[in-house]
């Protein structure tokens, strides 16, 4: 008995000098990184969701736009055509009165002139009230903002008035009586947007971002204002002016309200109103109206692809600087 007690207890002891496992722990790095990993995928996953619901609209819209008018109206619906039907392009740009050619042109026109025109009256008066010092400069630039809160709609009268009652148009006499204006005609549809708010807001903050010595330098040149603005401040605040013609040229080509009010004559409406041909009393082509819109959206899509990455500097470089 005494020899097994010294036996065990030799044991014993030889255990006790071994070292003991070590238990192996995640250190606060490891748990640091993984922590900023799983954030990370979490989200872009939630950026992929966000995309998918943003883009899901646009799916479908091609897709019904490749299915036939029996498929389009199923219950439930097919999220895809059974057998695309790429004629209905073709029918589509054939099927208005007078053609979807002629709504495309209409918009392109109204488009490019109303913002042609929003830009130099924006890009004039931003200088103005960048760079010119004259009496009342804030005042006048605080209620140039302040029509920014005027809603459209609440506009909508007074513009057809005006566009009405413009002397020496349309028939009118001197005091604007007699005659149609404006009415019906491609000026009347561009004229009461030729001036943007926004526009001035924007340009103006950039051109105030710009040095005041390049100013100077150029004065000593003999170059004026014109020159100045033209040669100088233009191509150094390119993204401002870009996302000022982007936006300018989407609002025109989306226009709907106003040219259904201001114009009559299928001629001259643009394609916001070619695609109301597709819905008539006894329902709606949405086939063929679903490949009017695509062909309407790719023009605006392609024009954003181009200046995106000026679009974005712009917004970010001189929208919040004061």
């Amino acid at each position: 008995m005494a020899i097994q007690s010294i036996a065990r207890d030799q044991r014993d002891s030889t255990d006790s000098s071994k070292p003991a496992a070590r238990t192996s722990t995640p250190s606060s790095d490891e748990l640091g990184r993984w922590r900023r990993r799983a954030g990370r995928v979490i989200l872009y996953l939630l950026l992929a969701a966000g995309a998918a619901i943003m883009l899901f609209p646009f799916f479908w819209m091609v897709s019904s736009s490749l299915k036939t008018f029996q498929e389009v109206n199923l219950s439930p619906p097919t999220l895809f055509p059974a057998d695309p039907q790429w004629s209905n392009y073709a029918d589509a740009w054939t099927a208005p009165p007078s053609g979807f050619a002629r709504y495309f042109l209409n918009s392109l026109l109204v488009a490019v002139v109303g913002t042609s025109l929003q830009l130099f009256t924006g890009l004039t008066a931003a200088y103005a009230f960048a760079r010119m010092k004259f009496r009342f400069n804030n005042l006048l630039f605080v209620i140039v903002l302040a029509t920014m809160m005027i809603p459209f709609e609440a506009k909508i009268v007074p513009n057809y008035v005006l566009i009405r009652q413009i002397p020496l148009t349309g028939g009118n006499d001197l005091l604007g009586a007699g005659g149609s204006g404006l009415y019906d005609t491609y000026a009347g549809m561009i004229l009461p947007g030729v001036a943007s708010a926004f526009a001035i807001f924007l340009l103006r903050q950039a051109f105030m971002a710009i040095p005041r010595d390049y100013w100077d330098a150029v004065r000593m040149d003999g170059a004026s204002h014109w020159t100045f603005l033209w040669r100088v401040l233009i191509p150094m605040t390119m993204p401002a002016v870009l996302t000022v013609v982007l936006f300018g040229f989407l609002a025109r080509w989306n226009e709907l309200l106003w040219p259904l009010i201001a114009t009559q004559s299928e001629s001259i409406r643009p394609v916001q109103l070619g695609l109301m041909s597709f819905s008539g009393d006894e329902g709606s082509l949405y086939h063929l109206l679903m490949a009017a819109t695509t062909l309407v959206a790719i023009p605006g899509i392609i024009f954003f692809l181009f200046v995106q990455r000026r679009f974005i500097e712009g917004l970010t470089a001189f929208g919040v600087k004061g």
